[in-house]
């Protein structure tokens, strides 16, 4: 990046500054560094987050932040150029999985045969490789047909793939907002930092997962990187679900429940040590039931059980589960059915994890 990057800006003083503290702190780099910061400049010298910036609901990207409160910031896109920006400062920059960082830096130069020259460079490059879930996974996510309903129209701009006999190009659409050079300049300062947190933050994946032990996940993540064909709300997971496809079977936990909650259940999750969970099924649920036995026989059956765990969801970070990688149940004799307090049954299992949590995590979620 130039000393000029696609997301300069002027500062200068508002009588409104919101959010001020991230206002502050951009004038604050730029007066450290003698010239304009680009995205890179704000890891390089951890003045702030920008993903706060990025996942601030009033803002959506650093571009959408300069626009609105950078009152020489001249720089303007178009509607469809707006949202592929926020989408790819949402959804990818974070670097949680560089499967679409590096498929989106191919598109800045390469126009056809897009997956198969992707699954080279993952391959060669990552050491990551692409099976036909994963595959899907990604055509998905970047044709736009992975998000719910709600989302799907958010980002209906975002169709970066098109297909082409049996693999996808560049879709037109795509193809000619890159003839801005503008947005060309902004999409690529963007990769640029998501590969670059990629590398820093989430290259060290746990054995073949996308996952890293104890790095922060939203359920969205979770449906992203376990490759699912798309994404489901969390009302709909309730805790845990089943992937048929994929065969996996994350359990989203949080750790303490509200005080409304507490009164109402009559058991609780809980760890007996860092590599052993007890953890209570959905209601209405006894041995024979579908979910409970998949988790009884899950090794034998090939499933992938994954543990995402929270402190609360009132927690700053809520959204977030740390993973805490692969479990295991230890089986019928070790589990029980079990009575709720709203008189309905339930069944607890014994998990064993992979890996014991690490110190400080098994603290802060025990004791805060």
């Amino acid at each position: 990046l130039t000393n000029t990057p696609a997301f300069s800006f002027c500062a200068t003083s508002t009588k409104n500054e919101v959010p001020s503290t991230s206002t502050s702190r951009n004038i604050n780099l730029k007066n450290k560094l003698g010239h304009i910061p680009a995205l890179e400049d704000f890891d390089k010298y951890g003045e702030m987050d920008v993903l706060r910036i990025f996942d601030n609901k009033s803002l959506g990207s650093y571009y959408q932040f300069l626009v609105k409160y950078e009152k020489e910031y001249t720089i303007r896109l178009s509607k469809g150029e707006e949202t592929v920006i926020a989408f790819v400062s949402q959804k990818l920059a974070s670097g949680k999985r560089i499967h679409e960082l590096e498929l989106l830096k191919r598109l800045l130069g390469y126009h056809h045969g897009i997956m198969r020259s992707l699954q080279t460079s993952l391959k060669e490059n990552y050491n990551c490789s692409i099976d036909d879930n994963c595959a899907a996974n990604i055509i998905n996510v970047m044709t736009n047909q992975f998000p719910t309903s709600a989302a799907k129209k958010t980002y209906a701009d975002c169709v970066f793939l098109e297909q082409e006999g049996d693999d996808y190009g560049i879709s037109k659409p795509f193809q000619k907002m890159l003839r801005n050079k503008d947005f060309f300049d902004m999409l690529k300062e963007l990769i640029d930092f998501g590969i670059a947190r990629y590398q820093r933050n989430f290259s060290m994946r746990y054995q073949d997962t996308d996952l890293v032990l104890y790095q922060k996940y939203t359920y969205e993540d979770a449906c992203h990187l376990l490759n699912w064909e798309k994404n489901e709300v969390p009302l709909n997971i309730g805790g845990y679900k089943y992937h048929r496809d994929t065969k996996t079977y994350p359990l989203f936990i949080n750790y303490h429940k509200d005080e409304g909650i507490q009164d109402s259940i009559k058991y609780e999750d809980r760890f007996e040590s860092p590599t052993l969970l007890k953890a209570i099924s959905k209601n209405n649920r006894s041995f024979t039931s579908d979910d409970v036995i998949t988790a009884f026989d899950a090794d034998e059956l090939g499933v992938a059980m994954h543990l995402f765990m929270r402190k609360n969801k009132d927690d700053e970070e809520s959204k977030e589960f740390y993973y805490l990688g692969p479990i295991h149940s230890t089986g019928r004799e070790n589990a029980e059915e079990i009575m709720m307090a709203s008189d309905t049954k339930a069944v607890e299992l014994e998990y064993r994890l992979d890996v014991p949590v690490r110190d400080d995590i098994y603290d802060y979620l025990l004791n805060g």
